[in-house]
């Protein structure tokens, strides 16, 4: 039986007049400082407006082709491809949307082709096409926020602020690479409407987010196989710890199922597995490429200890039904991520799924319970140093200082009215 919403959450937090009032006031003098106030009191509804309101004018003012940018990153693509799809046809556009549609070989996916041949038709911006973009990422990343923050354990502690940044790791830089993570966020709001609120009226939107990914037909496969396996907790677990010992074997296995695939995933499946791209992102840079690996050495880790003290403790998920089906779900992404491990932008990519599911347990599970797990907990800007350093400095990247201290009046004239 479903509980109400009403019931299975708790209420937001009660606003002061003053607050409110300091929260517009600072947002308008600039976006960057509402969002660093908003994060006094996030378990509030004008915290998440501005939270909304950042993400759309970090989109707007988001800037990949900087110069000094050291690396070409994905956004510079899609800003350089605006005129392109400004010259493209309405017959041409069409005839590959109903290919896509078709399920031919082709395209994909067609989220970013979509907007971008829209966006292209009133404006060469591509700022306004980044706005855009934020809007839709926003919107489902902080649907999905909700249901970790809405929670009777969640406050403004420390942990709760380690939770957020492992819940919201996919941040809304990643409108940089635009349609895996755009569907990331829409996939887990389904995922949760329908593993946490078992609304299935929400596998509809889980079946559209192929439309923004190609690879998220993964996605809805493994959701289908957890469904119809969902009183089988051991076997996942057991499966959990085989993955880490079988990863290699997925290479060999996806080459050899390559021909069972329908015709329309035969091709992007080729791409992944392909020995040039596996040769190419196996290849050792330069500079701090071994802290890096070391670092990540570290990070994988620390979900295996977590993973570890959540399979200890299953009497206490598996009591509580807030979490539940949440843990079967984390326990199957978990183990599909291991397995392909070895496929470049596979495993890699997928097991950050896992990374808000995590959050949302310990959080409801163990938050406050036992001592040695909020301290293993509060290391996490340690064992995420690098990750921290490698994404403040892709934020840096990518803004002009006017971000961070000008209006949002200043922002909407410089990148879409002046550009």
């Amino acid at each position: 039986m479903n509980i109400p919403a009403k019931m299975r959450y708790s209420v937001w937090l009660p606003e002061t007049k003053i607050d409110l009032q300091i929260k517009v006031l600072l947002f308008l003098v600039s976006p960057f400082y509402g969002f660093l106030y908003a994060l006094r009191r996030i378990k509030t509804k004008s915290s998440f407006v501005i939270f909304f309101l950042f993400a759309l004018c970090f989109g707007m003012a988001f800037t990949p082709d900087k110069r000094g940018t050291e690396a070409y990153i994905d956004g510079q693509n899609y800003a350089e491809e605006m005129p392109w799809f400004a010259n493209m046809s309405d017959e041409h556009f069409y005839s590959e949307f109903k290919e896509f549609l078709a399920f031919s070989e082709g395209k994909k996916d067609y989220y970013y082709d979509f907007m971008a041949f829209h966006i292209s038709k009133f404006t060469s911006n591509y700022h306004v096409m980044f706005l855009i973009f934020a809007m839709v990422f926003a919107f489902f990343s902080l649907k999905t926020y909700k249901y970790l923050v809405i929670e009777k354990e969640f406050d403004n502690s420390y942990i709760c602020i380690l939770l957020s940044y492992l819940f919201m790791f996919n941040g809304i830089f990643n409108i940089n690479g635009v349609r895996f993570w755009t569907a990331y966020w829409v996939a887990l709001l389904a995922l949760f409407k329908i593993f946490k609120d078992g609304n299935y009226k929400y596998l509809l939107l889980l079946l559209i987010t192929p439309f923004f990914h190609g690879s998220y037909w993964l996605v809805i496969s493994l959701a289908v196989i957890i469904f119809l396996t969902r009183k089988f907790y051991n076997v996942w677990i057991i499966l959990y710890f085989l993955s880490f010992f079988f990863g290699q074997l997925s290479l060999q296995m996806a080459n050899e199922s390559i021909d069972y695939l329908p015709t329309f995933l035969q091709g992007p499946a080729l791409s992944y597995i392909s020995m040039e791209k596996i040769l190419k992102s196996n290849q050792v840079g330069t500079g701090f490429w071994i802290v890096g690996e070391i670092f990540n050495y570290i990070v994988s880790i620390f979900f295996f200890v977590v993973m570890i003290i959540f399979i200890k403790n299953k009497r206490t998920i598996l009591a509580d039904e807030r979490v539940k089906n949440i843990f079967l779900l984390l326990l199957s992404l978990m183990t599909f991520a291991n397995f392909t491990m070895p496929i470049p932008s596979v495993g890699i990519r997928f097991i950050i799924l896992t990374y808000p599911l995590v959050a949302y347990i310990w959080l409801v599970c163990f938050k406050g319970k036992f001592f040695k797990g909020d301290l293993f907990l509060k290391f996490i800007p340690l064992y995420f140093f690098m990750t921290l350093y490698s994404q403040l400095t892709l934020y840096l990247s990518t803004l002009n200082i006017d971000f961070f201290i000008a209006s949002p009046i200043y922002l909407i004239i410089r990148y879409l009215v002046v550009s």
